[in-house]
């Protein structure tokens, strides 16, 4: 699926806000309320739109601490290590990255105390290091700008 410039702009006003109309969206990009319906059933069928989700302030619903944990492990393709982090309730993302550490995780927990207990656990995978995230400086889904910039193919298409 090629997208084209108005599915480029329905994703950039979809990634703002997720729960917009078909009515909103279609008077940012002069069509009709069921061509926009067609587009936007397109780009999920297609894979391009893969889910909608809340945006939850962690503080707010009791874990008011994030960190940053990287994780050094003795074999960097550890399928059951990846396994049993998947089962880790305090991560919210798990990066497996090239380099040293191999895997990169974000985390929120209620407390320090819980905070140390998750280290605890974390430490029988290998050596870690954990950063206290202070504030969030940049958060998006996609690169600035990107879709409005670019013409995009899918990986269908390729």
């Amino acid at each position: 699926m090629t997208l084209d410039k108005y599915d480029r702009i329905l994703l950039d006003e979809l990634l703002k806000n997720g729960r917009a109309s078909f009515a909103q969206l279609a008077k940012l990009v002069n069509l009709s309320a069921p061509a926009v319906a067609e587009r936007v059933a397109k780009l999920e069928a297609s894979g391009v739109i893969t889910g909608y989700e809340a945006k939850v302030d962690l503080s707010k619903v009791g874990l008011p601490i994030q960190c940053i944990i990287e994780l050094r492990m003795g074999s960097h393709g550890n399928q059951q290590a990846y396994k049993e982090l998947w089962k880790v309730p305090e991560l919210i993302q798990c990066y497996r990255v090239t380099g040293d550490p191999c895997v990169i995780m974000r985390a929120a927990v209620d407390s320090m105390p819980h905070l140390e207990d998750l280290i605890n656990r974390i430490a029988k995978f290998g050596f870690s290091k954990t950063s206290i995230v202070l504030s969030t400086a940049v958060e998006r889904s996609l690169p600035s700008d990107y879709l409005v910039k670019h013409e995009i193919r899918s990986r269908a298409d390729a």
